[in-house]
């Protein structure tokens, strides 16, 4: 139960992290690292942004599937699907600005 919970929790703290300390410049250590968001500076901060947000909602989503089922393989689909659908979500959304 506690690796399941700790799934969510990884997730949900780690978009806050990048939410409060966004990355400053385009680079290849920090931030969310694809070809269409690190085409230019707006692209950049706007994925890094949506990421954020997106983390920390799959997060929360996360850590309630974890402590209604209690079992890690759920969670852990979960947590795949979740990446899956962040980065789907987020070059959806660089596509159409």
């Amino acid at each position: 139960m506690l690796l399941s919970l700790s799934l969510g929790a990884i997730l949900f703290i780690t978009g806050a992290v990048l939410f409060i300390f966004p990355p400053k410049k385009i680079n290849g250590f920090y931030g969310y690292r694809t070809y269409s968001s690190m085409k230019n500076e707006w692209s950049w901060k706007t994925a890094n942004r949506f990421c954020s947000q997106l983390m920390m909602i799959f997060g929360i989503i996360l850590l309630s599937i974890a402590a209604i089922t209690g079992h890690f393989a759920t969670t852990a689909v979960s947590t795949i699907i979740s990446f899956v659908l962040i980065n789907i979500l987020i070059e959806n959304k660089l596509k159409k600005m």
